[in-house]
């Protein structure tokens, strides 16, 4: 009975019988050798798929996670992303890895099944604010990172969101589906996006850099019982988490909570666009839980510059998705085309021009 679920839950990649029977990996989760317990389909991504299993001693979950490609043209994409779960494992914030294997062009990664819902933005902006807080304030000793699986670390956070931007732009540019207004539009925010990098890249510093995730969107949150007041009770046992890390970086603090916050994140699953108000909630749980462990320069300043850059980034992809859509070439998926165009007309596109121009950054010098 267990083998024939098996089967048919990996079905399309009938390899994974063999990998989940080799003996390392059964010995990482203390499995009998024979495979007895059943895995079954828990969600895709672009790059990935995961499957979820249960101890048949313990009862305890796992996810089996399996990669297929890297955004970030890793070679060991499993690998690298398995090397920052263990970095920031003491946070209490990720879910802690057991195995990993490179094999073929497939890698594999075993690690804790968390439970949880999506982020809510009318209700969880102070749980995050805490989440990332955790995750920020990880101490991590780069000097001693080394090796192929070495964080990647942008010198220039902004101009580094720029050229990838670029090279999305480029190829909606270049593709017959490119809609002249939408590029214009698009790409007049990119300039601008180059002359706030020429006035602010110096007030960055590297001593505000630390491991940050890059991908913020609410359902890569995990949020179960409400996070308590750290005066009230500084042991709180920790129940939400921040998932998916296919992307992180050792960078500047703020790229993270201006992608959490930006527009073009939050708009994404929720249509929600965050207020003034919702951002000054976010900033004081952020800060009261950082407090004693960072200290980062100017947090609301530097934040507000990459939401900026953020939302040129996010309409960048939007362009380059529209066309790669046209072409058919992407997995089809009709709410997804229906996303990206209304980032790419108005409202939505012209309220982040408007952003732009009521934007008054400060520089911040420390």
């Amino acid at each position: 009975m267990h083998l024939q679920k098996n089967i048919e839950t990996f079905a399309k990649e009938p390899d994974l019988l063999e990998r989940i029977s080799e003996r390392a990996y059964r010995e990482a989760l203390h499995l009998p050798m024979e495979v007895i317990e059943e895995y079954e389909f828990l969600a895709r991504g672009e790059y990935n798929e995961n499957f979820v299993f249960s101890h048949p001693e313990s009862g305890k979950k796992y996810v089996l996670r399996v990669n297929h490609g890297s955004q970030m043209h890793l070679k060991k994409q499993i690998s690298y992303e398995a090397h920052a779960l263990s970095l920031l494992e003491k946070s209490g914030r990720v879910p802690k890895v057991y195995y990993v294997e490179e094999k073929g062009d497939k890698g594999i990664l075993l690690m804790d099944f968390l439970e949880g819902r999506a982020l809510r933005y009318e209700t969880d902006l102070s749980v995050a604010g805490q989440i990332l807080a955790d995750i920020h304030s990880t101490e991590y000793a780069r000097e001693k990172d080394r090796g192929e699986l070495r964080l990647l670390s942008p010198e220039n956070p902004l101009y580094a969101m720029l050229s990838e931007s670029a090279s999305l732009l480029r190829c909606y540019e270049l593709s017959p589906f490119m809609e002249e207004e939408i590029y214009n539009r698009t790409h007049t925010l990119w300039k601008k996006g180059v002359d706030l990098e020429r006035k602010y890249a110096k007030t960055l510093f590297s001593k505000d850099f630390c491991i940050i995730n890059t991908e913020l969107n609410s359902g890569n949150f995990l949020i179960r019982n409400e996070e308590k007041k750290l005066e009230e009770k500084p042991e709180a046992v920790i129940s939400s988490y921040l998932i998916d890390w296919e992307k992180p970086l050792y960078a500047h603090f703020a790229q993270d909570l201006g992608h959490f916050l930006a527009p073009t994140t939050s708009f994404w699953k929720t249509d929600c666009i965050l207020h003034e108000k919702d951002k000054a909630l976010f900033f004081h749980a952020y800060k009261e839980a950082l407090a004693g462990r960072r200290s980062f320069s100017g947090i609301e300043e530097q934040t507000e510059l990459f939401i900026l850059f953020n939302c040129i980034r996010g309409l960048s992809w939007c362009a380059y998705a529209y066309a790669e859509y046209q072409k058919g070439r992407d997995i089809q998926n009709e709410d997804t085309f229906r996303k990206i165009k209304a980032y790419l007309t108005d409202p939505f596109l012209s309220s982040v021009e408007e952003l732009f121009r009521e934007s008054q950054i400060k520089s911040y010098r420390n």
